[in-house]
């Protein structure tokens, strides 16, 4: 079994991080534009690192242990976890077993308005256990399955395939999340027009997070009033607007907090933080680390380049 997987797979079976500086792994997607995947079976542990492509776990055999935002998650069979691009993570692998690993595009992926959306709900990561959620987690996990079957064959658009079973992948989630969120049904027409217009609105957010921004004025922005605003808003996305404000601008820091010339305190402020000790709480809550110690760990001005686009 073991010559047999090694043949198949070859060096899709990582047992080290390939390209590693400091924390910071760049990701080689290969043939591939949108998706990296590894059929692992490795007893190695993979050390503290960042990357900013998505990251998707779940065991086929075995457990698995991921550290993530200073939280242990601890993976069953057919448990996936989803962690969001950037996100400081370790591994820790039993002496037996099988998971799949994929890299994932996140540029590629969200360049589609309410994958956007979705993506920007999994900070800092997204455990869908096959206890608590056994139909979606078997649903998940054979697309993961049939998106092996396609990477590791030579058929014709096979990138093509892989995309969309991804965009599948992401789709069930996304709708499972709206079901379980939602406090009404809506009828569809108007549930499109809701999903549009808070698509649209993320995008603002994203492109303005570091400006004080009100949830009055994003709301009439958005044509509702707070009330509803509010409401919607944590239905749609999962997650409350001023959360969802705070981890764009957590986001925004992170990227800055490479260049270890810039002053934390500067970098709070550019990042649309009042004070310090707000930024200091709120990053830890989110990241498990301060900016200094995430700064520190990270240990290199390299990486703040997108290694997607290079």
């Amino acid at each position: 079994m073991e010559e047999e997987l090694l043949k198949k797979y070859g060096s899709e079976r990582p047992g080290e991080i390939e390209n590693l500086n400091g924390t910071t792994e760049t990701v080689n997607f290969k043939f591939s534009t949108a998706v990296r995947f590894y059929h692992n079976m490795e007893d190695a542990d993979f050390p503290l690192h960042w990357h900013v492509p998505g990251e998707i776990i779940s065991p086929i055999e075995g457990t698995y242990t991921v550290t993530i935002a200073g939280q242990t998650v601890n993976l069953q069979p057919h448990d996936v976890l989803i962690i969001a691009s950037g996100e400081l993570h370790s591994i820790t692998a039993p002496k037996t077993g099988e998971r799949y690993i994929i890299n994932y595009s996140t540029t590629l992926f969200q360049q589609i308005q309410d994958m956007a959306a979705l993506f920007d709900t999994l900070y800092p990561f997204r455990l869908i256990t096959h206890e608590e959620d056994p139909d979606l987690s078997d649903r998940l996990f054979a697309l993961l399955t049939r998106m092996e079957g396609e990477y590791f064959s030579t058929a014709v658009y096979r990138e093509s395939e892989i995309i969309a079973l991804m965009l599948h992948f992401f789709t069930n989630i996304g709708r499972y999340e709206h079901r379980q969120n939602a406090e009404q049904v809506l009828d569809y027409p108007r549930q499109q027009d809701h999903m549009r217009r808070f698509a649209e609105l993320c995008t603002y957010i994203n492109n303005h997070c570091t400006e004080r921004l009100s949830v009055e004025d994003l709301a009439s922005r958005a044509g509702f009033s707070v009330y509803h605003f509010s409401r919607l808003f944590k239905e749609i996305t999962g997650m409350t607007c001023h959360n969802y404000l705070v981890a764009r601008r957590i986001i925004f820091a992170k990227t800055l907090l490479v260049d270890d010339t810039i002053p934390i305190t500067e970098i709070a402020m550019r990042s649309g933080f009042n004070s310090i000790a707000t930024f200091n709480r709120l990053f830890k809550a989110q990241i498990g680390y301060t900016p200094t110690e995430y700064r520190q760990m990270g240990n290199t001005k390299t990486g703040c380049e997108h290694p997607e686009n290079t």
